[in-house]
């Protein structure tokens, strides 16, 4: 009896966690279309970025940091994550919407499962089906995209078509780190790389120029905090403790749910536009992401984490 009440409790706190984490990263790109519409995005990203470093650096001072080979591989990582993706996405945002942007975010689980088969990872026929699926998702999505969506700016659609091919492409860099790592210290030593790579970028443009400072509002602001405590932070807490207690397809459901929730926060709270290509382009592309994932249940080919940040 005792045993079946533990298991109960601990079932309970897996739920619990699993719907904070989706709430945590599932808000993350309209904050950071709330952030970026006064706060200069390369030079807030690499704020934020640099910030959670340090405090996972201090979290993590008692733990076994990685190796030398081992910390130039997560550096890499950390700017192609950070700068290429997150980064590049912030800028990006500045130009769509946060509901378009959450639906284009929604691929970067097969652009992992098709790079990985680029770098010799065995993809099925059933991968490249599913991926050509999502892919036609993203198609419906933006052709049908109204002007409000994307401001008139068709540079944000490319910038963050990219993103996600580049932030694929870290998380591919980070799962063939050679040997074990502490899953806080390898993501501080992430975010401070990407954190200090976005700031030498953000002095190159401008953005930690005062005047870029002087119309940041509140709510932008709040917005920066948010990403900073919720994303970065509790957000990694709560991925980690789920990958140690949960099974991983479970955790890795957060793929397919955080677009659904960014969506609907950029249309309710943000008053953006959603039209119908958007929700069937969009079904499209999270039925595939679904799909790779259960295809997947039971084997490790490519990674489904995403570090902090």
């Amino acid at each position: 009896m005792d045993e079946l009440l533990r298991n109960q409790d601990v079932r309970q706190r897996t739920v619990v966690r699993l719907l904070s984490l989706y709430a945590c990263w599932g808000t993350a790109i309209p904050a950071m279309k709330l952030m970026v519409d006064t706060v200069p995005p390369v030079g807030g990203a690499a704020l934020i970025f640099l910030l959670a470093g340090f405090v996972l650096a201090t979290a993590g001072r008692r733990r076994v940091w990685p190796r030398a080979g081992q910390t130039r591989m997560l550096a890499l990582a950390g700017v192609l994550l950070l700068v290429g993706g997150q980064g590049l996405a912030m800028v990006a945002l500045t130009a769509v919407t946060a509901s378009l942007g959450a639906i284009l975010a929604a691929m970067i689980p097969l652009w992992v499962a098709l790079l990985g088969g680029l770098a010799g990872v065995r993809v099925t026929v059933a991968s490249w089906v599913r991926f050509l699926v999502g892919f036609g998702g993203i198609v419906i999505v933006v052709l049908t995209a109204p002007g409000s969506a994307m401001g008139g700016e068709n540079w944000g659609i490319a910038a963050f078509g990219i993103a996600p091919i580049l932030w694929a492409t870290g998380s591919l860099v980070t799962a063939n780190v050679a040997g074990a790592l502490d899953r806080v210290c390898a993501s501080a030593v992430q975010l401070l790389a990407g954190g200090s790579a976005l700031l030498l970028l953000a002095l190159c443009v401008g953005d930690l120029q005062p005047d870029r400072w002087t119309e940041v509002s509140w709510p932008s602001l709040g917005a920066a905090i948010f990403l900073l405590v919720f994303d970065s932070l509790i957000g990694f807490m709560l991925y980690t403790s789920l990958l140690e207690t949960a099974p991983a397809p479970l955790v890795s459901t957060y793929a397919y749910v955080t677009p659904v929730i960014g969506t609907l926060v950029g249309v309710t709270l943000l008053d953006e536009p959603l039209w119908i290509g958007a929700v069937l382009g969009g079904l499209l592309v999270l039925g595939a992401v679904a799909l790779e994932l259960a295809g997947e249940r039971g084997e490790s080919p490519v990674p489904r984490s995403r570090p902090a940040g």
